[in-house]
């Protein structure tokens, strides 16, 4: 059974539209899987990233132990964006977690080199062990000096900035919460249950035997009321 689901999931991959980038440097290695990579500028129609020939991908080393990733595209719009590059920068910690950090693009516009950035923060204290992945969509809009604006989409993507072992990726940490807020609602209504059960047991124990009793031998009990 797990040999069909393997074999029915890889169909699926090779007949949809995805891309891998693999970007390797020196003393580095980090891959991209995404299955929507559009980008959008000006208000026009999205352009299909992922459609583009001739793509390159490379990383770099930071001495703060960080890394970038850089894709290449080349032309998108020969008029406004020529030699588009794109790169995400990755910061690591010394307890062994990876962290995404910023996404950046240059490209030419005529005579203009432009730059836009902007935070990229979906991957968070991730094991260096472990990829990322997330399949809602993500919308980055970069920012450059002079107001341009850039919009980068991507779902359904896996990023692994660390020990990329023969160009596969690794378990993946997901970017949805294991315990939804209908989950937590209910525990936390459990919860509260439980408190007031066990404080009213205590109370319930608390409440000690009468130490006198009425007997023949002594006087009755009266109750005084009103007529």
């Amino acid at each position: 059974m797990k040999k069909i689901i393997f074999l029915f999931a890889l169909v699926v991959l090779c007949l949809s539209d995805v891309a891998v980038y693999e970007g390797k440097g020196d003393g580095c290695d980090t891959l991209l899987y995404t299955a929507v990579f559009e980008l959008s500028s000006g208000g026009g129609d999205p352009v299909d990233l992922m459609k583009l020939e001739d793509v390159e991908a490379e990383c770099s080393t930071s001495s703060d132990n960080g890394v970038t990733m850089e894709i290449s595209f080349g032309n998108v719009d020969d008029k406004k964006i020529k030699d588009l590059k794109l790169s995400i920068d990755f910061t690591s910690t010394d307890t062994g977690y990876w962290s995404s950090k910023k996404m950046t693009a240059s490209y030419q516009n005529g005579d203009d080199d432009l730059t836009l950035s902007a935070d990229f923060l979906t991957a968070s204290m991730i094991s260096k062990g472990f990829s990322f992945a997330c399949s809602p969509a993500l919308v980055t809009s970069l920012k450059g000096s002079d107001n341009t604006t850039l919009g980068i989409k991507m779902q359904n993507y896996q990023l692994q900035a660390y020990n990329v072992i023969d160009s596969s990726f690794a378990e993946s940490m997901q970017c949805v919460n294991w315990i939804s807020k209908g989950a937590w609602m209910g525990v936390t209504t459990g919860l509260l249950m439980v408190v007031v059960l066990v404080l009213s047991v205590m109370m319930l124990m608390s409440v000690s035997t009468p130490d006198r009793f009425e007997s023949s031998k002594s006087k009755c009990l009266i109750i005084p009321h009103e007529h």
